[in-house]
């Protein structure tokens, strides 16, 4: 698996240097230096606000949420800083890790699947309220928006799927699973698979407005989102309204879903965002443009993130298991 990531890491640098061969780098430089002192203000907004729109989601999916927001603020930016390389995933345990000082590890699992599948659901929609716009504000090309429509029922199947095996048992087929290996779970183990279980079906089942709301601020966080692309094209001096922004960024987000397993999408944003800039009328050299912008504020976030994971790592201490009584269901 490391070879493959690394084979798929070159491969997308590989890319991302034709396409700048082929834009020229004098292209963007002159970007940048357009941008000048504006550079620094897209490092942190509106990020920061996209930031703690994410966190306030997942706050609302804990059955007890933590006291201080500022500190799941940082806990999970340093779990973010880890899915940048790992698909998407490998710093959601270390989120739950950082949570053992606060909550027990069951309800901190529980509580990151609905956020996880709280996030995913909502990119779907922002997925699906870019198409809507581009269908009613601009006149794309049928080849583009049925591409978009394959995104998002492809998106949807997984979605559903993902929901689906959330409802089967997942901490049972997991001690299954450890049995036929040949591994024996010990009782303490086991009986916190079955209060993981048990959570999450009652996070579904008892709590559907806390889950919902987690989805819809997760929405808005999308939408705030795509301001980046609003704001660096106005920057340029490149007249796009926020309609043009909202879609272009929607399908960017579709694009990124699609290539998960490549760490951080290297290349395939790339290329994507420079297609999607020409199908709306704008030059692809924006897009790559945008695109490696955008890069650098993650690369400063992700920094921001690991320094968070050092301090945090220091001060967290394991919490005792909750004796509070959770639906049998």
């Amino acid at each position: 698996m490391r070879l493959a990531r690394g084979l798929l890491v070159a491969a997308g640098m590989a890319s991302v240097a034709y396409l700048v061969a082929m834009t020229g780098i004098d292209v963007l430089v002159a970007s940048v230096r357009t941008l000048s002192w504006r550079l620094a203000v897209f490092i942190v907004m509106p990020y920061a606000v996209v930031a703690l729109l994410h966190t306030i989601a997942w706050r609302l999916t804990f059955m007890r949420a933590p006291s201080s927001l500022r500190r799941l603020f940082w806990i999970r930016l340093a779990g973010e800083a880890l899915n940048l390389g790992a698909a998407s995933v490998g710093g959601e345990p270390v989120k739950v890790y950082l949570l053992r000082d606060r909550v027990p590890l069951a309800d901190a699992s529980a509580s990151q699947v609905v956020d996880k599948t709280g996030i995913t659901v909502g990119q779907v929609l922002f997925l699906a309220v870019g198409l809507v716009v581009a269908i009613l504000h601009f006149d794309l090309a049928a080849d583009v928006l049925w591409a978009v429509v394959v995104l998002l029922v492809v998106q949807i199947g997984v979605v559903v799927t993902f929901v689906l095996v959330q409802g089967v048992g997942l901490g049972d087929r997991t001690l299954r699973l450890l049995d036929r290996l040949g591994v024996v779970a010990d009782r303490g183990r086991a009986s916190g698979f079955a209060r993981f279980e048990r959570i999450l079906a009652a996070s579904y089942r008892e709590r559907r407005g806390a889950v919902l709301a987690c989805v819809l601020v997760h929405l808005l966080a999308w939408l705030v989102g795509s301001l980046e692309v609003y704001l660096v094209l106005r920057w340029l001096d490149v007249r796009a309204s926020l309609a043009a922004a909202l879609a272009i960024d929607a399908f960017g987000a579709g694009i990124k879903f699609m290539a998960f397993a490549i760490p951080g999408a290297v290349g395939v944003l790339e290329g994507g965002y420079m297609m999607l800039f020409s199908a709306f009328g704008f030059d692809g050299g924006l897009g790559l443009s945008f695109t490696l912008v955008r890069r650098l504020r993650m690369v400063a976030w992700s920094v921001a993130g690991l320094v968070a994971l050092a301090l945090l790592r220091e001060s967290a201490t394991p919490a005792p298991v909750s004796t509070a009584a959770v639906p049998e269901g």
